[in-house]
C-alpha cells in the first residue's frame, strides 16, 4: 500500500482557526434554527429545568466522542484516548485508533454523532416545545462540534474506493493498494 494523501488537520487549519470556524458555524446554526423554531412553535418558553440543560451542555461533547468510538469497538485493543486543555480550562478529547481502517469505517465514525445527536435533538424539539430555546442552543453547540469532522471528512469523501485510513498523531493518511 501506499500513501495517496496525508491529512494533517491541525498544520493545516491550527487549533484557534479551528475554533473561530466551529464558533461561527455555532451562531449560524443557532440563529437560522431559532428563527425556524419560533416561526413554527407557538407555544410560550419555559425558564425552568435550567440546571438539567447546563448538565446536557456539559455532558454533550464527552458524548459526542462516545458517538465516535461507538463504530470503532470492533477496533476497540486499538484505540487511544488522550485529553488536552487548551487555554488553561477548555478539555480537548483525541480518539485516536491505532489500526488501518476502511474507508467507510472511518468515515462511519466522523458522521455518527452528527447524525445521532442532532436527530434525537430535532426531535426534542417537536416534543418538547417549550424548551426550544433550550434545545436550539444544544443543537447549535453540537453542530459546531461536528463541524471539524467535517473539515477531516471532506478530503476522505473524495478519496479512491477501498482506501484504508491509517491515524497519525497530527491526522490520518489515505492509503490505496499499489
Amino acid at each position: 500500500m501506499h500513501c495517496w494523501k496525508s491529512h494533517n488537520v491541525n498544520k493545516k487549519y491550527e487549533f484557534s482557526r479551528l475554533f473561530i470556524i466551529s464558533s461561527f458555524i455555532t451562531l449560524l446554526v443557532f440563529v437560522f434554527a431559532y428563527v425556524l423554531m419560533q416561526s413554527i412553535t407557538v407555544d410560550p418558553l419555559k425558564d425552568n429545568h435550567f440546571i438539567l440543560f447546563a448538565v446536557i451542555f456539559f455532558l454533550l461533547y464527552p458524548l459526542h466522542k462516545i458517538c465516535h468510538v461507538i463504530p470503532l469497538l470492533k477496533y476497540y485493543k486499538h484505540l487511544k484516548l488522550e485529553m488536552e486543555f487548551y487555554f488553561y480550562i477548555l478539555p480537548i478529547i483525541h480518539v485516536t485508533i491505532r489500526n488501518l481502517t476502511s474507508k467507510r469505517r472511518f468515515a462511519t465514525s466522523l458522521f455518527f454523532p452528527f447524525i445521532v445527536i442532532n436527530i434525537i435533538l430535532v426531535l426534542a424539539m417537536f416534543m418538547f416545545p417549550n424548551y426550544v430555546h433550550y434545545l436550539t442552543i444544544l443543537l447549535a453547540y453540537h453542530v459546531g462540534i461536528c463541524s471539524i469532522d467535517m473539515i477531516y471528512a471532506k478530503s476522505l469523501l473524495s478519496s479512491p474506493k477501498g482506501a484504508m485510513i491509517e491515524e497519525n498523531e497530527d491526522g490520518y493518511e489515505i492509503l490505496i493498494r499499489e
